[in-house]
């Protein structure tokens, strides 16, 4: 297969044609490019100037907040762009807090406001608009109270968990499980009542064999390793914490996303 025909088959083709399938290729590749992109962002940008904490975790995560806010508008054709779309939404994201990053050190360094208090109130304020605008149009509150409850749940499994094997689940590691099973939630109850499908190709796979109640095993296992591998394997506690911060913004994304999405007409 051609260079050209292989990029248009595996990349282009299913963004420009909102096909939003991810298969192994593209799967991979971002992967590998998340993780390249976010720590050099971490060497050259972050590292011994700012702590990695929850007050960062929160300024980071306000992005995301804000991006699955504006792509949810796009799902509903109020605004119309390929810019708007995963993965490029998350590219100009990146873009967005490298360049406010250094402008609220510098706000922090004039007036001894906090940077993690400027970049948090220049993302979440738009991001409470947006979703007040498309709360207000939500029609589809079964859809809401099936994910509430479903989250509520699966949330309680994992406090009992931690209650009973503190040295298993760290308190950071529960609240990054916790935004997952937002995500596995929203996508078993978009899935299981709603007739909407699943994007990614492992999920898919197991899905057709589990059903959509695989999602919440299937985060328990995966991301559970990973925050093992993490705490093991990484002895900078600060770096340890910032890929930590991006995991547990890959399962808040989606989680809202899917979760405002199902809220409106299809």
């Amino acid at each position: 297969m051609p260079s050209g025909d292989f990029i248009n088959a595996y990349f282009i083709s299913p963004l420009v044609n909102r096909t939003g399938q991810y298969n192994p290729v593209n799967t991979i590749t971002y992967a590998a490019v998340l993780f390249l992109v976010s720590y050099l962002l971490y060497e050259k940008v972050l590292k011994n100037r700012v702590k990695m904490d929850a007050k960062f975790a929160l300024a980071f995560a306000s992005f995301t907040v804000f991006a699955s806010s504006i792509h949810v508008l796009e799902d509903m054709k109020i605004v119309s762009s390929d810019l708007l779309v995963t993965p490029l939404i998350q590219v100009w994201m990146y873009g967005l807090f490298l360049v406010l990053f250094p402008a609220s050190l510098l706000v922090q360094k004039r007036t001894g406001l906090e940077y993690w208090k400027t970049l948090s109130s220049l993302t979440l304020v738009p991001s409470a608009a947006i979703m007040l605008f498309i709360l207000s149009r939500a029609q589809n509150f079964t859809g809401l109270a099936y994910i509430i409850f479903s989250f509520t749940a699966s949330v309680l499994a994992l406090y009992i968990i931690r209650k009973k094997l503190p040295n298993l689940l760290s308190k950071e590691n529960f609240s990054i499980l916790s935004a997952h099973m937002l995500d596995a939630s929203s996508t078993f109850v978009s899935i299981s009542f709603f007739g909407y499908s699943e994007q990614h190709f492992l999920p898919t796979f197991l899905m057709d064999i589990f059903g959509p109640i695989v999602m919440f095993p299937l985060k328990l296992v995966v991301i559970g390793f990973v925050l093992y591998a993490f705490d093991r394997e990484i002895e900078d506690k600060n770096l340890r914490t910032f890929f930590k911060v991006l995991v547990l913004i890959l399962g808040l994304a989606p989680g809202l996303r899917d979760t405002l999405r199902l809220s409106v007409p299809a």
